[in-house]
């Protein structure tokens, strides 16, 4: 076993209680600090939720785990470029800072708050976010200089050999490569821009919004409510008894996690390797199919799966039938 996984601070289930079992395993955990803007819906931080984040945090560097702080936001607005941003990075920093609590790394979807933290704070691991959906070393190469690490693409990271390519470059430039494990999102999601720009904003407001003229942010949600559950399969998460060979390629396995409804469930399967259930609740977001997606009748239809995960044509599907096939063994 391998100590590769990144998870998410959660505050819906004891973090330290369900991590504790599993600090052999766990090398970071991911937050938004209290007033900063991330890629999910910020909790309101109340008195009491502010000081068990910040407990969790400090038992977590207390037990090795690094701390990878989040200014992944993917909209700014007219401050993208201004003082008034970098002016409030800093302070973010030093708020952790005080507290004893000043990461390890900084992870971030914009190219000027890294400018700002590679300046200022040269020591400071930055990560490139997953959210860049960068598909390849054509769009790393002009900024080695700038990302100390970053997330191989989702769209392709089911890919073994141009993953394991990928760590071959990483490695000679110096650099950490990462994936996401539990990706709920269907592959190459046309929504996926534009649901994350909305979380720069009042997304939930927005969200409500457009429950009065029909429309949902959650293209996931629409197209399986259609009857269209094979892109399930299509999509990009791995199963966690498959993480082994992806470990090998991999310094950090991100899952998903700080908004999940069952955050432990998502943890302890992943660390463990082993999953008994629904594999559809282990996915960011969470879904609840009409039938489960029995993870245990994955490893009697072995064979197909692994012609389904490996699949060539999976971003240009032919609808070549090995999905439907594989649906009539797991879809229970």
């Amino acid at each position: 076993m391998k100590k590769t996984l990144a998870v998410g601070h959660f505050l819906n289930a004891p973090f330290i209680e369900a991590c504790s079992p599993h600090l052999g395993r766990i090398r970071e955990t991911f937050f938004a600090w209290p007033g900063v803007l991330s890629c999910r819906p910020a909790p309101e931080f109340t008195a009491e939720l502010r000081a068990r984040m910040i407990a969790d945090l400090k038992w977590a560097r207390e037990n090795g785990i690094l701390l990878d702080t989040l200014f992944n936001c993917n909209c700014y607005g007219d401050i993208a470029i201004s003082d008034e941003i970098a002016d409030f990075a800093e302070r973010m920093l030093g708020e952790m800072d005080a507290e004893g609590l000043f990461p390890d790394i900084v992870t971030t979807t914009s190219p000027f708050l890294a400018t700002i933290f590679r300046r200022k704070h040269p020591s400071l691991k930055i990560r490139l976010s997953v959210n860049m959906r960068v598909h390849g070393t054509a769009g790393l190469e002009p900024i080695l200089d700038l990302f100390d690490s970053f997330y191989a693409s989702r769209e392709r990271h089911r890919e073994l050999d141009w993953l394991s390519a990928l760590s071959q470059w990483a490695k000679a430039h110096g650099k950490t490569l990462g994936m996401q494990a539990n990706s709920g999102c269907i592959r190459q999601c046309p929504y996926q821009q534009f649901h994350d720009n909305m979380h720069g904003h009042n997304r939930i407001a927005q969200s409500k919004a457009g429950e009065k003229f029909g429309f949902s942010v959650f293209l996931c949600k629409t197209n399986y409510e259609r009857g269209r559950y094979e892109d399930f399969l299509r999509s990009t998460w791995v199963r966690p008894e498959d993480l082994p060979e992806y470990e090998n390629l991999v310094d950090v396995v991100k899952l998903a996690t700080r908004r999940h409804p069952h955050p432990v469930e998502v943890l302890n399967a992943y660390a463990t390797y082993s999953f008994d259930g629904d594999l559809g609740e282990l996915m960011d977001a969470s879904h609840k199919f009409p039938r489960k997606f029995d993870n245990r009748r994955f490893d009697k239809a072995k064979d197909l799966w692994l012609a389904v995960r490996g699949c060539r044509d999976a971003n240009d599907c032919r609808h070549c039938g090995r999905c439907s096939a594989l649906m009539d063994e797991v879809f229970a």
